[in-house]
């Protein structure tokens, strides 16, 4: 779906009765884009918090003297000095996560899955106790934040395939932006609850009258979501774990 669209059926339908919607001339004005967008862009990470509709996958790096190891692209190896955008480091710290500049890490970890190690094995997370795999032993890792990963005992020699539930690649607003040539990442089973939340969003920040509509729209937006949960649109598929096998560690 272009944006140019979503804004025709912003225009047409839950902001037809605002100016910033179009009420007063023919479509949005360009000049309420930048106002917008914001909506858009959090109500798209709703659904996509709400739904799994993007998985990610990270490799990282173990080393001896690491236990903590945050998903942020600050310890991404595409950002390496030298790089076009490189960071820097807190002290003592290493690029652990194996990304590229072809493929970077783009921070957009809303929840992290599920965790592999280095021959294909899905190690036990949040759990105190160790297990076995055959022979070896295990210790479960921890999760203490939504994009962390506590290892008990890291060895420089292994690492981690981490899957984890993505955000959507945020809509950014230009000035002279085209519509037509910008891409909505979602399905049409999920628009309809887009709008509502757009419009939930749109009319609580107004005023007082107006704000009671915006509650009216977060009822209707949960209501859709609940509709599409009841008619069984969720696509459910179990992620299967494929860079290990091309990569050619198993």
């Amino acid at each position: 779906m272009q944006l140019s669209d979503l804004f025709e059926q912003l225009t047409q339908g839950e902001l037809s009765q605002l100016k910033m919607g179009g009420k007063d001339s023919v479509g949005i004005h360009p000049c309420d884009y930048a106002k917008i967008i914001p909506h858009i862009n959090l109500g798209l990470t709703e659904l996509y918090k709400r739904f799994n509709l993007k998985d990610g996958e990270v490799v990282v790096q173990q080393f001896d003297e690491i236990q903590t190891y945050e998903l942020n692209s600050i310890y991404a190896q595409s950002r390496l000095p030298g790089t076009t955008n490189p960071s820097n480091l807190p002290e003592g710290s290493k690029y652990y996560i194996m990304d590229s500049s072809y493929q970077p890490f783009t921070d957009n970890v809303l929840r992290i899955e599920a965790i592999h190690n280095e021959i294909g094995e899905e190690l036990y997370k949040n759990q105190d106790r160790s297990y076995y795999v055959g022979s070896d032993k295990y210790w479960s890792v921890n999760t203490p934040t939504y994009n962390s990963i506590q290892v008990p005992y890291p060895e420089k020699e292994n690492q981690m395939i981490v899957t984890y539930r993505a955000d959507h690649d945020p809509i950014i607003y230009t000035e002279g932006m085209n519509l037509h040539t910008i891409q909505v990442p979602i399905s049409t089973t999920y628009l309809e609850s887009l709008l509502l939340y757009i419009a939930a969003r749109v009319y609580t920040n107004l005023s007082s009258n107006e704000g009671n509509e915006g509650n009216n729209y977060t009822a209707k937006f949960e209501a859709s979501i609940q509709k599409i949960i009841d008619l069984n649109l969720i696509n459910n598929d179990d992620t299967q774990n494929v860079k290990l096998e091309q990569n050619g560690w198993v």
